[in-house]
């Protein structure tokens, strides 16, 4: 059964190269790529290494759970992790919540990685994971007591967005979004550590869509009192938030300033660039699959891993005109 090694000695190449190729990475030379793909093929290195596969009962598979498809976090997340996974030579399979455990049995997958962004009953949706009797962890949560997991620091990301509004003269900041979800807590939390006041009334409630945040800002009414600025809770709401603004002859960051969480390509090219906190993905990433095959080698692992949100200065925050 021809092995790595033995690929590179037929190729002429090292073994890491020969790696790389089969990897898909995009720093090695095409020509050099097709001489080695060509050398797998020629002594069916594929069909041998599934041959190996069923040998050592390792499929070489990471599953990923969403919560949902929706919003083009999902997408990006995956993405980088499909990367991430396939230069250490995994392959990744994504299934949206419940629908993990059935496949993953059928699929016999290594390990999963399921993303906890807002999970309504986790602790009931972790247990029924934890019966496929495999390596898992949370990827995107604040706390995961039953498991391993890489946590991203939302509370000290929306202290960066409040302390950046209050240095631009913002006394009172606004948070579109979800009031169940840790976000508006780390928002709370942000306010009094820079000395400013909470208000009921500044909260705009929006769950999770473009759609929630567009009426969000049509539904509230302005004042001498309002907010000279918002916090969005995801990409979505923010864009929607931006839109009902814009429309209600707002000039954004002139007369109202917003920040939106999650730093995704295409905030940049919204109708006024959105300055943005997040973390970044492909360091989530990069993070979520060296944990997945660290722990399917069991291997000794530092958790929680955790991840700290960047902020992202663009054209949609500016000083208060107040």
């Amino acid at each position: 059964m021809i092995t790595i090694k033995d690929i590179a000695k037929l190729a002429g190449v090292s073994y890491s190269t020969v790696s790389k190729a089969l990897n898909d990475d995009p720093r090695i030379k095409p020509a050099t790529k097709q001489k080695v793909l060509a050398v797998a093929e020629k002594h069916q290195y594929r069909k041998n290494m599934l041959a190996r596969q069923l040998s050592t009962g390792r499929s070489n598979i990471i599953g990923f759970v969403l919560d949902e498809l929706s919003n083009p976090l999902f997408s990006n997340i995956s993405g980088s992790l499909h990367t991430e996974l396939k230069k250490r030579g995994y392959q990744m399979i994504l299934v949206v919540a419940d629908d993990g455990v059935d496949v993953f049995s059928q699929l016999r997958v290594d390990g999963c990685i399921l993303w906890d962004y807002a999970l309504d009953n986790r602790d009931a949706f972790w247990k029924k994971f934890a019966t496929l009797n495999m390596p898992c962890f949370v990827l995107g949560t604040d706390e995961a007591p039953n498991s391993p997991y890489i946590k991203i620091d939302r509370k000290e990301g929306l202290y960066k967005a409040v302390e950046h509004l209050k240095s631009l003269g913002h006394s009172r900041i606004g948070f579109i979004g979800n009031s169940q979800h840790v976000k508006l807590e780390g928002y709370r939390e942000a306010l009094q550590r820079t000395g400013l006041t909470f208000n009921e009334d500044d909260v705009l409630p929006a769950h999770s869509s473009w759609e929630d945040g567009y009426f969000a800002i049509r539904n509230y009414t302005f004042g001498a009192e309002s907010p000279t600025a918002f916090i969005g809770l995801n990409n979505l709401v923010t864009r929607g938030a931006l839109r009902a603004l814009l429309e209600a002859g707002y000039s954004v960051p002139r007369d109202i300033s917003i920040i939106g969480y999650d730093d995704l390509p295409d905030m940049q090219y919204a109708e006024v660039a959105l300055t943005t906190i997040g973390p970044p993905l492909d360091e989530l990433a990069a993070q979520a699959a060296e944990l997945i095959v660290s722990l399917i080698r069991d291997e000794q692992v530092d958790v929680p891993v955790v991840i700290q949100p960047k902020l992202n200065l663009r054209n949609s925050t500016a000083t208060c005109r107040q």
